[in-house]
């Protein structure tokens, strides 16, 4: 639980600085989005045996990661029409699933 304490504070406030770029530019669009993969690849090794919904967390990874390849898309400039749908989509649902996860964990924990 400790695990979950220290990371997913940091990705929600990441998720949340990367709905900001209009606030943030893109230039620090980009370095948040790196930042946030590497604290979710090192939350993922370091909290995998404590997973209580395995399915939702492979689930909220994989939003992130497809958010960050439609956004990596949208930059090298493909003009598909539903890739910014793709993109917010999967972010909004990325921030979904970690506040969902992360109350689950604190909701578990306090029963016991």
């Amino acid at each position: 639980m400790k695990k979950d304490l220290i990371f997913a504070p940091i990705l929600l406030v990441v998720g949340i600085l990367l709905f900001l770029l209009r606030m943030t530019g893109m230039t620090a669009h980009i370095a948040i989005s790196i930042v946030g993969v590497v604290a979710l690849v090192v939350y993922a090794i370091v909290a995998k045996k404590t997973w209580k919904l395995p399915a939702l967390e492979i689930i909220m990874r994989v939003c992130y990661g497809l958010a960050l390849i439609s956004g990596i898309v949208l930059k090298a400039g493909v003009r598909v029409a539903a890739l910014p749908i793709v993109h917010k989509a999967s972010a909004v649902l990325f921030v979904v699933l970690l506040i969902v996860l992360l109350t689950h964990k604190v909701a578990t924990n306090k029963k016991a």
